[in-house]
C-alpha cells in the first residue's frame, strides 16, 4: 500500500476552519480513507486548528501548519503552530452528567477529539514550537489515488 502526504499552511483566522475542514475531505478522498471515519478527522482537526486559533495565538493572527498523513492503513494528522503553549493535562474533564443549561460553554474540545481519534501526542517547545499528533488506525481502505 502506497503512503499519502499533504501540507495546508494557513494563517490562523477563524474563518479559514472551513478550509481545514475541506483540505482534510480531499486527502481523505485522495488517500483512500473509509468514509465513514471522514467525519472524526475532521471534527478532531477542526477542534485542534480552532484550540490554536484561539489559544495558541489569542487572537492575534499566526501562521500554522496541517499535516495529512498515511501509513499502512492507519492516518495521522500533524498540527504545527509556534503561538503559546498550554499544558493538556490541565484542561478539567467536562462536565457530561449535569443538565445542559447548567453547563459551562466550551469546554469540550480536548474531550472530543480523544474520543474519536485512536491516539493523542503534544509537543511543546520554546524553540520549535508546538505540536500535536493525532491518529486513526485502520480506517485507509483501498490505494491512494494521484487525483
Amino acid at each position: 500500500m502506497t503512503s499519502y502526504h499533504d501540507d495546508l499552511v494557513l494563517p490562523g483566522r477563524p474563518g479559514d476552519l472551513a478550509l481545514v475542514i475541506d483540505f482534510i475531505e480531499q486527502a481523505c478522498t485522495r488517500a483512500g480513507v473509509d468514509p465513514a471515519a471522514w467525519s472524526d478527522l475532521q471534527l478532531a482537526t477542526e477542534e485542534a486548528c480552532a484550540n490554536v486559533i484561539e489559544h495558541a495565538y489569542r487572537e492575534a493572527e499566526g501562521q500554522f501548519e496541517v499535516r495529512f498523513d498515511t501509513r499502512g492503513l492507519d492516518v495521522s494528522i500533524t498540527i504545527h503552530d509556534h503561538g503559546h503553549s498550554f499544558d493538556p493535562t490541565s484542561v478539567p474533564e467536562p462536565d457530561l452528567i449535569g443538565p445542559l443549561e447548567e453547563r459551562p460553554l466550551g469546554g469540550l474540545g480536548l474531550h472530543l477529539m480523544q474520543k474519536v481519534m485512536d491516539e493523542i501526542r503534544f509537543t511543546f517547545s520554546p524553540e520549535e514550537g508546538n505540536t500535536v499528533v493525532m491518529v486513526k488506525r485502520g480506517i485507509v481502505t483501498e490505494q491512494f489515488k494521484d487525483a
